[in-house]
């Protein structure tokens, strides 16, 4: 399965936009909900290659 170059540009814009989050989230369940998100969004990056 690949990605079409914009939509892997997106998705990795998402991540890390996410890990800036994790940096300011002191609650520790939004930091685990951003890390999760971070987790399944490299997931399908890394399965499309």
């Amino acid at each position: 399965m690949a990605l079409n170059p914009e939509v892997r540009a997106k998705l990795q814009a998402r991540i890390d936009e996410l890990k800036k989050r994790m940096q300011y989230d002191a609650n520790d369940l939004d930091y685990e909900t951003h890390l999760n998100q971070v987790r399944e969004l490299q997931k399908i990056i890394s399965a499309a290659k």
